[in-house]
């Protein structure tokens, strides 16, 4: 295990603002509502922003208050914040964020959970983690990588574990998996629901016949990204490596989305941003999708103690009923607002949230 901290030199970052400023953007034809994409307006506003106004050190030197560390398992190097808790009997708090954000989703609860363990580990292909030589990696194999961080390396006998989105995966295979180990798990989302999506109608409640049809028309609508992650992963990256505004474009579309969009600032958004451009990873955080539309093993039943935060501007939230018959839920909180982005959009009611669960299970 070694210390690391982040450091992006100014000639890298000055090298970003001279591809910023030759960007060539098309033309825009009415699409101020972001139908059909990102809209032309904002991604120019952000741009010029990014180039001319943003300010990368502010977040370098906030990040770089905290411990990380990068070790090697399995052949890949895993890149993790590593934060102590006040208390020595501190519980270890395992953090895992999604696509396509980063560990810089639960950068502003650092201090909000100062009571526990924090680790807060980039998924491989993000950031500061590296991919194996086959080019991807599946939900339940991070979770064993996870795992061994959690155990061998650092040396807990036991954790509670967070996640959302591709975190909400990891989870919960290292909650069916390593039960004894896993105190509880905190999920802000149980992902599509494919059950639903595919039984016949007369056999769904009313909730849950409603979530299939929403579910229907955000895949027709919003989720061609998934079959171009999924299987053609690698056309999209030179887009993705080569273009600060393509990148931009693609990756902000789905913070607009999928969020409480007025709780975002555009700081954030370019947090995110240079973060992916400065590492060159927005072009392997995708390939994690081909792992888990091709290579994803059953999950198996869930049975360590759960709570759900349920964040009402999210993708596609399930029906509670539905949650509660397939997770053994000792917590349900409906937040007031937030959306995918969680601990990002809601950093206060997420630490809240996340709180009241580790007293229950300590």
């Amino acid at each position: 295990m070694k210390e690391f901290r982040i450091d992006f030199g100014e000639e890298q970052l000055e090298e970003l603002r001279q591809r910023i400023g030759s960007t060539r953007l098309p033309r825009s034809l009415n699409n101020e509502n972001w139908i059909l994409g990102t809209n032309s307006d904002y991604l120019q506003t952000l741009l010029d922003y990014w180039r001319d106004g943003y300010d990368w050190s502010r977040k370098q030197r906030e990040l770089n208050q905290y411990p990380q560390f990068t070790c090697e398992l399995d052949g890949l190097t895993v890149h993790f914040f590593h934060i102590p808790g006040s208390r020595k009997d501190a519980m270890p708090l395992l953090l895992t964020h999604g696509w396509p954000d980063s560990f810089l989703r639960y950068a502003k609860v650092f201090p909000l959970l100062s009571d526990y363990d924090l680790v807060v580990p980039s998924l491989p292909g993000f950031a500061f983690s590296t991919l194996p030589p086959k080019g991807f990696l599946n939900n339940a194999e991070v979770a064993e990588i996870w795992h061994r961080l959690m155990t061998e390396v650092l040396g807990y006998k036991e954790y509670a574990a967070s996640g959302g989105d591709m975190g909400r995966g990891v989870t919960c295979y290292l909650a069916t998996r390593y039960p004894q180990e896993v105190r509880g798990i905190h999920l802000t989302d149980v992902g599509l629901v494919g059950e639903l999506i595919s039984a016949a109608d007369e056999k769904l409640t009313p909730a849950e016949l409603s979530y299939k049809r929403k579910a229907i028309e955000w895949q027709r609508m919003e989720g061609a990204y998934i079959n171009i992650h999924s299987t053609k992963p690698q056309t999209l990256a030179y887009l993705l490596s080569d273009s600060p505004a393509g990148m931009a474009a693609w990756i902000t579309e789905k913070y607009h989305a999928w969020s409480d969009w007025p709780l975002l600032t555009m700081d954030d958004i370019l947090d995110c941003l240079t973060l992916y451009w400065m590492t060159n990873t927005a072009c392997t955080s995708i390939r994690a999708y081909h792992g888990n539309s091709f290579t994803l093993p059953p999950l198996g039943k869930v049975t360590v103690p759960t709570a759900i935060a349920a964040f009402p501007h999210d993708v596609l939230p399930a029906p509670r009923e539905w949650i509660e018959k397939n997770y053994p839920v000792i917590m349900y909180t409906e937040m007031p607002r937030g959306g995918h982005f969680t601990a990002l959009e809601q950093p206060e009611k997420f630490a809240e949230n996340i709180s009241q669960f580790m007293n229950i299970i300590i």
